[in-house]
């Protein structure tokens, strides 16, 4: 969630900190460093638990039929974190994170 906000976050922070010449750097570094290490490391673990050949998978060169392409953009059946969450067991899961993001949508404006 804090992974869009921009790199001014950290500069009107700075009217706020006590020691803002120790702390800001600091802050800068991690502002950018956390955000893209979660997301490769969620991908790299979502491609170790998900096969490549997975029917389940969109794949862009693969012609679909309409009907079996609408399937998975209304449904959010094709994405590998879905896909990853199913094949745990977890059958609540996808369903509460669709929720999750389409409530952060929402809230974003």
């Amino acid at each position: 969630m804090f992974q869009f906000l921009g790199g001014d976050i950290v500069l009107v922070t700075a009217g706020e900190a006590k020691r803002p010449r120790r702390d800001l750097p600091t802050a800068a570094r991690y502002m950018y460093l956390l955000p893209v290490g979660f997301n490769l490391v969620s991908i790299l673990l979502v491609g170790l638990n998900i096969n490549y050949l997975d029917p389940r998978i969109y794949h862009s060169h693969v012609s679909y039929s309409s009907e079996a392409r609408l399937a998975g953009v209304q449904t959010a059946e094709r994405s590998p974190f879905v896909i990853a969450i199913k094949n745990a067991g977890l059958n609540v899961l996808p369903g509460f994170l669709n929720a999750c993001f389409m409530l952060s949508a929402l809230t974003a404006a």
